[in-house]
């Protein structure tokens, strides 16, 4: 049914002996897919925790904890840094560093934010970052996407985050940090200065505003593949945002995030490409994924990213911004 409605303390790194070497807690597929990226001397989009362990002591090599959960998760992102991570890592804010002339959550910043708080992380545009989450993989594809959103070509996500990292029996750093060092990042953005020394420019073929989503319900030039659960898309359950409908952007085809992952980790490329094949999603068309706030629709699209599919977006507003408005069209099950 169709309803149209009107309206660092900087932390120094650990000596190589107390870094054993341990094998990529991934697929056998993602070890030759990163492989074949680094002999033609591109960085692979994902890593496991050997290929970080090997480069701890690099000095260009930079270390984000990109942790983010949903209330319902009951866990303090902030609270587990504090507690643990790994040697050398920085906390990276999503919520914090993003865009607050607005009251959805985790927009985009602008340029001036991101490059303020890439100075702050003693992040350079030659550096190469790896971004991980305490959830294995659920938040650290949004940070990918974001560095790739201002043009940052060297980024990468840990698979299987800080659980591969500890069942690897690697080094977890537990020292106190203080919370102005902690928050180094989120201060930086919220007070950008007039110049940084980090450059950002958005990528704007990188992202979809409702405008141009709206646009595409009638074009239908691009897939709209939708990250939310079944159950959500369909308009059968009850969305976790007061006052925002149910149901999924006309036309739009539903991949529910957790199809790409088991136990924390990605799925083989070809596990993933049966995936989006049966929700008759053509990897080979240009398309935008959404999700419920922008976060998941990220793991769509690292996901992609694994087999090839080069025309990706991400709708960065989703079902939280389209949801809520009551002039947008809406389709259920």
């Amino acid at each position: 049914m169709l309803l149209v409605r009107a309206s660092v303390l900087f932390l120094p790194r650990l000596n190589r002996t107390h870094i054993r070497s341990a094998l990529p807690l991934y697929h056998k597929s993602f070890l030759t897919c990163a492989s074949m990226a680094e002999s033609s001397g591109t960085l692979p989009s994902l890593v496991g925790p050997s290929w970080l362990s090997d480069r701890l002591e690099q000095k260009d090599v930079k270390i984000l904890d990109g942790s983010w959960y949903l209330p319902a998760a009951g866990r303090d992102a902030k609270a587990e840094f504090r507690q643990g991570r790994i040697p050398g890592a920085h906390y990276f804010d999503m919520n914090g560093i993003s865009d607050h002339s607005t009251d959805l959550p985790h927009m985009l910043p602008s340029d001036a934010q991101f490059a303020a708080a890439m100075d702050a992380l003693d992040i350079h545009n030659s550096s190469t970052v790896v971004v991980y989450d305490g959830a294995g993989i659920f938040s650290a594809p949004r940070v990918f996407w974001t560095f790739k959103a201002f043009g940052h070509a060297q980024v990468t996500v840990l698979n299987g985050g800080m659980p591969a990292w500890k069942a690897a029996g690697l080094p977890v750093d537990s020292r106190q940090i203080a919370e102005d060092v902690l928050g180094r990042g989120l201060a930086a953005a919220q007070h950008p200065p007039s110049q940084s020394s980090y450059t950002a420019h958005l990528q704007k073929h990188m992202m979809r505003d409702w405008k141009q989503v709206l646009d595409n319900v009638e074009s239908r030039q691009e897939t709209v593949v939708d990250a939310r659960a079944a159950d959500r898309f369909q308009g059968k359950a009850p969305e976790p945002r007061e006052g925002m409908r149910s149901g999924h952007i006309p036309g739009s085809l539903n991949v529910p995030f957790g199809q790409l992952l088991q136990d924390g980790r990605y799925k083989s490329p070809d596990e993933l490409r049966e995936a989006f094949a049966a929700a008759g999603v053509d990897i080979h068309q240009p398309i935008t994924a959404s999700c419920g706030s922008g976060v998941t629709a990220c793991i769509l699209a690292l996901g992609l990213d694994q087999l090839q599919a080069s025309k990706v977006a991400v709708y960065d507003g989703s079902w939280s911004e389209w949801g809520s408005r009551q002039d947008l069209p809406v389709q259920q099950a």
